[in-house]
């Protein structure tokens, strides 16, 4: 079973969402303030989101410990 590039796109962006408020979180507390924090979680975001949709696509065609329906 494939998993549809949306779906892919959806996991990616969702998630991105969640981690991109932990960094900004991080880089406020480090920096404090709020310009440099939100140009590192924004850089952040894009970057990781662009990684994880391709790690998802590559395991996408990774077969170990999937199961056929039956």
């Amino acid at each position: 079973m494939t998993e549809a590039h949306y779906r892919s796109l959806a996991k990616a962006g969702s998630y991105r969402v969640f981690a991109t408020s932990l960094v900004f979180a991080i880089a406020f507390l480090y920096t404090g303030t709020f310009d440099a924090a939100a140009k590192i979680g924004i850089t952040a975001a894009v970057g990781k989101t662009l990684l994880y949709y391709v790690w998802e696509r590559i395991w996408n065609n990774i077969t170990w410990g999937r199961h056929s329906p039956n």
